[in-house]
């Protein structure tokens, strides 16, 4: 492997990883080789390679998990909760796991050195009165590829976490070919800004995570639509989450089969011109309004 004009603590893992025996040996020392690595333009190409070989003894461990493991453990595809499925994609060390913890407020281990999630992990966060399931999936790499962008065009929406080591537009060519409902975000951790349409956000930074959960709900085309009863009581509570451009006659059949097939008109308050407005089935609703369906 290349050198570069690092500490002697680097040099030192750098000829751990030569000695070691083992792909748990061999992926330590590179563990340590990638924390100590300068992190500037001139040493990308090295942190590229000890990104490369970490992946390649990940997927030689995984393998390994696997058949000791036999049909227990987590499978590859999660089945969708809540309203919308959003997944976590990009390069090893990137920051996938810290940011799941930071969104759904979790503590599964995360780190500045590579950190290698071997299953996809779920997790939920709400975000005004908005339920969303968090995919972190593992570092991809060519041999998983296929089964990770499998992964991603299941889901509603896909954040590509770029490394903000490595070049960015070398990175999103290397995703091109992914589903369209995509945002590509990049961490501050790094030298490099980046300019465009691309969200660049601070773990640690509340209003960051605020503002990247708001940059969800943009892309998913989420509304929230709240049900009165004829008595004139409203749950705030728990709104149905329907996609823009949702009417009064999908929020009938969300609630129930016969809501839907009996709807004979309904009461709007919000979007309606008036209070309490008599609308159709197919009137268009719009976020926060409140729905008072009547049957026939």
């Amino acid at each position: 492997m290349a050198s570069l004009n690092a500490t002697p603590e680097y040099y030192a893992a750098e000829e751990r990883y030569r000695q070691a025996k083992t792909p748990e040996d061999r992926m330590a020392a590179l563990k340590q080789m990638l924390g100590l690595a300068p992190k500037h333009k001139g040493s990308q190409s090295i942190l590229m390679e000890i990104k490369k070989k970490i992946s390649s003894i990940r997927e030689e461990l995984v393998v390994e998990k696997k058949k000791k493991a036999g049909k227990k453990g987590g499978g590859d595809f999660i089945k969708k909760q809540g309203a919308a499925q959003i997944a976590l994609i990009g390069f090893v060390n990137c920051g996938k796991t810290a940011l799941l913890n930071k969104l759904c407020g979790m503590h599964h281990s995360s780190s500045d050195v590579a950190y290698e999630t071997g299953i996809v992990s779920p997790g939920m966060l709400e975000f005004e009165k908005i339920q969303l399931q968090i995919l972190d999936t593992p570092s991809i790499f060519e041999q998983n590829k296929n089964k990770l962008f499998g992964i991603a065009r299941l889901a509603d929406l896909v954040i590509i976490i770029l490394d903000p080591f490595l070049d960015i537009m070398e990175q999103k060519k290397y995703f091109d070919e992914l589903v369209a409902k995509k945002i590509f975000v990049v961490s501050k951790k790094g030298y490099l800004d980046v300019h465009g349409n691309d969200f660049q956000y601070d773990v640690n930074l509340e209003s960051s995570i605020t503002e990247l959960k708001k940059m969800f709900v943009r892309h998913l085309d989420l509304i929230r639509v709240y049900t009165k009863n004829p008595r004139g009581e409203t749950d705030y509570l728990k709104p149905f989450v329907m996609v823009k451009g949702s009417t009064v006659s999908d929020i009938a059949k969300q609630i129930h089969k016969e809501f839907y097939q009996n709807l004979k008109y309904a009461r709007l308050w919000g979007s309606s011109k008036f209070k309490g407005q008599q609308v159709s089935g197919d009137f268009i609703l719009k976020d926060e309004d409140v729905v008072e369906l009547h049957m026939k």
